[in-house]
């Protein structure tokens, strides 16, 4: 019998009110590409209780739409339009659970001014990684929210970090 091996991130599922909207979203701040879009508002929506149970959703919760889509050479964004009788707030770093997910970017500041020009909205202006394993002169972050206040992390990492002394082990964009 062989061990299962797992080959990295597949997907990021997002939930938003409008997927029009989002993927025109990530279309203009990150240059993505919609791959595909399993159903939309022309068809029937999921619900139901076997749906509810199969993904952990509120009572009452309907999808109007699901799309796949391709940002550079990562996982991929699937988003959701989902509408139910109780949603949160998008969830804050504060929170428990996922907070957000990074993209790394050779020109942060380029990025994050692109993703501003689409309507998103940088919590700060690019700065240095503020953690010692991964300083370095250029090497920096921009938290982000998306319109629907998804949180996401450009980063940029162009020069040696000093963890690389404590580990033979490298970040994907560190490999060689």
């Amino acid at each position: 019998m062989s061990a299962s091996v797992i080959r990295g991130v597949n997907h990021i599922g997002i939930t938003v009110p409008d997927i029009e909207a989002a993927k025109s979203f990530l279309v203009e701040a990150f240059a993505g590409q919609v791959i595909y879009q399993s159903f939309g508002p022309q068809d029937p929506p999921r619900q139901g209780p076997e749906f509810e149970r199969a993904v952990g959703a509120f009572h009452g919760t309907v999808v109007r739409a699901q799309a796949m889509v391709k940002i550079g050479t990562g996982p991929d964004i699937e988003l959701f339009e989902m509408h139910g009788p109780e949603q949160a707030e998008p969830i804050r770093a504060s929170d428990f659970g996922i907070t957000h997910f990074a993209l790394y970017t050779d020109d942060i500041d380029a990025s994050v001014e692109r993703f501003e020009k689409a309507g998103g909205t940088p919590l700060t202006a690019p700065r240095a990684i503020p953690y010692a394993t991964e300083k370095g002169p250029g090497n920096k972050v921009c938290y982000c929210r998306m319109p629907w206040g998804t949180t996401m992390e450009f980063i940029t990492t162009p020069d040696r970090m000093a963890y690389h002394d404590q580990t033979d082990l490298r970040r994907w964009q560190d490999e060689d």
